[in-house]
């Protein structure tokens, strides 16, 4: 699996409402593409964190290339960042925890 970390601080004169329906979009592309395995979105102080997978780094590749995703990578640099950081991983190692039904003491 490929993991990105994508950290975005925001411009604060971007236009808010492009930026989300510009957003809405990626997300809906993205989640047809084959070898997307889903992705993770946390606002911070000023900007976002997105934690997105793949498969492969090839599907990654099919995700950087799309040309609606690249029209975004250019809007992104001229309207709505005003830095970002992306960080390609691949995965080493996971691990999973899920607790089952909790059990009530008795007293």
């Amino acid at each position: 699996m490929v993991v990105v970390v994508f950290t975005i601080t925001l411009r604060k004169d971007m236009p808010v409402e492009e930026y989300e329906q510009t957003g809405a979009r990626m997300v809906e592309l993205v989640n047809a593409m084959p070898g997307f395995l889903g992705m993770d979105y946390a606002a911070t102080d000023g900007g976002e964190l997105l934690v997105a997978r793949f498969e492969s780094h090839e599907a990654l590749r099919a995700w950087h290339e799309h040309p609606e995703h690249r029209l975004a990578q250019e809007l992104g640099r001229e309207r709505y960042f005003a830095r970002y950081r992306i960080e390609v991983c691949d995965e080493v190692r996971s691990y999973e925890f899920e607790a089952g039904e909790a059990v009530t003491p008795v007293a």
